[in-house]
Parts: C-alpha cells; structure tokens; sequence
C-alpha cells in the first residue's frame, strides 16, 4: 500500500505542473465548476484525476475561489490607506479581479464591520503573494464602470478546452477591457503593477533570454537539417501559417468590436497549438512574437494574455515545465508592461545565435529579422527597423524573382514612407511592381498583389494625392476577394487605410502612416 501510495505522489507531482496553468484558466479566471473543469482536462487533454485529489490540488495552489473574511478585511484596509494617499484601487485576488465597487458590496451584503479600514497604517503588513493590488485605469470605458461591476464577477478571457472561447458579446469583461486603451502609456495592462522593483523587473529579461538560447540551440540540433522549405514558401495548409493567421486575425477582430469573428477565429487557432509545439522548427519563435506584436498594436493585450496562458500549458502537456516555451511564453506573460523592449531584445538574440549558427543568408535567419523589423515598425523607431532589414534585402535581391526578397522590398519601402522618403520610396515600388508581375506561384502573388497595393495607396496618402481613394478601394475589394489568405484581418485594416484616405482629404493636420499589410 505504501508503494502504490508513493507512485500516485510521484505521477502526481510532474502531472499536475502540466495543467496547472490550464486548470487556473478554466477554474479560477472562467470560475467553471470543478466538475466541468474535470471533462474538459479528461476530454481534451486525458487528465484523470479524482474530485478529491483536485480539491488537494487546489488548496496546495490557493486556488480557492470562496471570498475569506481575512483577505476582504486586508483588501479594505488597504484600500483605505491609498484613498488617504489619493489613491484609487482595485486588487486581483488568486487571479480573480476585485473592484473598488464589488469590495463595498461584500460588505453591504454580509453586513460586517470593515475592521481594516479603520486600522491604521499598513505598511508594516506584508501583501500575500496571491494577493495583486494596483490603481485601476483613471478614465474607465462606459462598459468597464465599476457601477457596472455589482459583485465579483470573473475574467471573461477566453481560454483553452472551452466551446465559448471568447464571449460574442460586448458585455465581455475581457473584450471591453481590450479595447481600452489609455492615451498617456502606450503598453498599460490591467492588473500590472505600477511599478517595478529591483531586481524584479530584470528577472523576466533573464528567463526570455535563457529560454531563447535554450529553445535555438535545441532547434537546429536536428538530424533532419533547419528547415528552410516552409520558411521561404509560407503555403496556406502549413500549420504554423494558419496559426499565425488565424491568431492575428483574432487581434484585428477584437479591435473592431467584431466579437463572433474573433470567437471563431480563437478556437481555430487553439487546434494548431499542439501541432507547432510538436514542429522542432525555430521560426516557432519568431510565429509566436509577431503575434504578440499583432496583439500590442492593436490594444489587445488583455486578450493575447490567455493564449501566451495556453500555449505556456500546452507546452507543459506536449513537454515539460522546464521546456523553453514554457518558459519564453512566463517570461513574456511577466512583462506585459514592457512587452515591446522584452520582444525586440529576444528577437535581437535571435538573430545573433542565427547568424553564428546559419549565417545571415539562411532563411530562419530572414525570418527573424522580418520580426524584428515588424517590432521596431510598432515601436516607432523606422530608422532601426529599415537598418535590420536592408541587409536582408540586399541578399534576397540576389535570388531569382524571390517572393521572400519582395515581401523585404515592402518592408524597406514602408520604412521609407515613414520616416517621409517618398521619391525614394516612389522608385522602389516601381521596381518593386516590375518583380511581382513576373512571379509564378499565384499563392504568394495574391499575398504580394495586396502589399503593393495598400504600399502605393499609403504613399499616395501621405502625399495628399487624390489617387490614394481609388488605390485604396482596389486593395479593400482585393482583400474581400481573398479572405482564405488573412481570415478578414486584411479587410479590416484596407477599410481602414480607405477611411484614413477619404478623411485625408479634408484635413490640413499632420498625416501619421498606416503600415499595417506585413
């Protein structure tokens, strides 16, 4: 009996690290039932276990989800103290988000004293490490008022082994909260602290970087070689394509409220996750920190933070909890504050380790370097992006009619329009058009027919030329036309550019350019 109770122990302690992070989701984020949380682990992921070894589980993780009176009357006293300061506040307790509003209506409903807030100081009393306090945002959407909030009512962020990944209506907590986005702090996020202590924030930079490392030398030590085929071919039916689309495309839909679109693109895009975990391929890398660029582009950080919360669980399953995923994906959710600088940084190792191990001309190498110069595009900073992509350019001009080296020229050319080059730009599109009228594989044309398009029409934007409607309008019914290629995120974004285009033309202000195609 001792022996079979020791085995249960030992299958127990490597299991339960696997789906902890998804059972958090599940349990605690969604506040799903423990009996419907139970099928799904045991359907979708074949994770038995009795009611009674979770319920151990979630008293060892302090995931119970019950309001204790101690930790309500710490919140209060809490609270109390940074009103004194002029402060506002809200806290997430054990991941569950608590606001000003729903910590008075405890009070009101259980008709108790609030002992903390008449207590004094509370600098000497620790914060319980499931404890998160921070100032909630000064202007609240309409939709995220907490007069609308009545009790605690849990995250609706979508998350794995759901049928209802993202809810389709607009009263979803996590779909309003995505769309705020305060002017005055360009990478704010919920929840986070409003400051990073020492050495705190350094200790993400050094996961990212370890796991990095970690993730290409593991990617290139195969017998098979570096794959380069899907890298410069990209087809439709590769799964981490249709990954990175259909992840985009959830970013691009939240952005413009279109809630159905989203939830489907979600769950489509979840099929592929245990697929490319299981594909040693280093662009994995690059997939999954474009995507998070998408995301931070578009405000949506609230919503990229469960699926890093998946893709860092199905690491666990497919791996282990000390695979570089599983790590890369924590470093990544710990720095969601500073998520532009921590993905430039990875992505500039990156590049180094390529080039050391493949050399620059290497595809992989080119595929880091698009990221990376997609980052720096986000960022602002137009002259670095175009410095870390025209040396990839200048190689892949060299290839015969390369749709790779195309999709570079873009790039350089958008660059270009940025910073104000246009008659430089200008020439370049021209010579540019010229390689894609001659390309074969109608695939990667379509793709390119597109950027060519929303590239010219942007140029012709800027320069107030009255053109840019008409070019414009070509790449919107273009992009309607071929939604199997972007799943609607390019229809989007053209109706965007076309908006930009038309209201351009009565406006005397400054012109900001719309990048948006790669």
């Amino acid at each position: 009996m001792a022996t079979s109770c020791a085995k249960i122990s030992s299958n127990e302690s490597h299991d339960w690290d696997s789906i902890k992070e998804i059972f958090a989701t599940l349990y605690v984020t969604e506040d799903r039932p423990l009996r419907e949380v139970r099928a799904i682990l045991d359907e979708k992921y074949g994770f038995k276990a009795t009611e009674r070894m979770y319920k151990r589980r979630i008293n060892q993780w302090h995931f119970d989800k019950n309001n204790k009176e101690e930790e309500m009357q710490f919140l209060a006293q809490k609270s109390a103290v940074r009103a004194a300061l002029g402060k506002r506040s809200a806290f997430r307790v054990r991941n569950r988000e608590i606001t000003q509003a729903a910590l008075d209506h405890y009070f009101k409903r259980k008709k108790i004293s609030r002992i903390g807030s008449k207590m004094g100081s509370s600098a000497d009393v620790s914060t319980p490490p499931h404890i998160v306090c921070y100032t909630p945002p000064d202007t609240p959407t309409p939709e995220t008022s907490e007069s609308s909030s009545p009790d605690f009512a849990a995250s609706d962020t979508p998350s794995t082994g759901s049928a209802e990944l993202i809810e389709n209506s607009p009263h979803s907590n996590a779909l309003q909260v995505a769309r705020y986005r305060p002017p005055d702090n360009r990478y704010w996020l919920p929840g986070t602290p409003c400051h990073l202590q020492a050495p705190g924030q350094f200790k993400p930079m050094e996961a990212l970087l370890s796991a990095t490392q970690t993730f290409f030398y593991s990617t290139l030590t195969t017998n098979g070689g570096v794959d380069a085929y899907h890298v410069v071919n990209q087809t439709i039916s590769w799964n981490m394509r249709k990954f990175f689309i259909l992840a985009n495309s959830v970013a691009s839909h939240m952005s413009e409220g279109s809630w159905n679109e989203a939830q489907t693109a979600y769950g489509q895009a979840l099929e592929h996750v245990g697929p490319i975990l299981k594909d040693r391929n280093p662009i994995l890398f690059v997939c999954l920190l474009q995507i998070c660029c998408k995301f931070l582009s578009y405000g949506q950080l609230p919503a990229l933070r469960p699926l890093l919360q998946l893709v860092r669980g199905m690491a666990a399953h497919v791996h282990s909890v000390s695979h570089s995923m599983y790590i890369l994906c924590g470093a990544l959710l710990e720095s969601m504050d500073m998520l532009a600088d921590i993905l430039a940084m990875g992505l500039y190792q990156a590049i180094d380790i390529l080039k050391l191990r493949l050399g620059m001309e290497h595809p992989q190498a080119g595929a880091v370097a698009r990221g990376l110069h997609t980052i720096l595009t986000i960022s602002e900073n137009h002259a670095r992006a175009l410095k870390v992509i025209q040396p990839v350019a200048d190689y892949e001009s060299k290839l015969s009619a390369s749709p790779m080296a195309v999709e570079s020229m873009y790039r350089i050319i958008g660059s270009l329009i940025a910073m104000g080059s246009f008659h430089q730009a200008g020439v370049l599109l021209e010579e540019t058009q010229a390689i894609v009228d001659i390309l074969e594989d109608q695939e990667q044309k379509t793709q390119l027919i597109l950027g060519a398009l929303s590239t010219r029409g942007e140029l012709l934007r800027l320069q107030r030329d009255s053109r840019a409607v008409a070019v414009l309008y070509e790449a919107l019914e273009f992009a309607k036309t071929h939604t199997w290629l972007h799943n609607g995120s390019w229809t989007l974004n053209a109706r965007k550019a076309l908006k930009l285009a038309k209201n351009s033309r009565f406006s005397d202000a400054t012109l900001e350019p719309f990048i948006y195609w790669f």
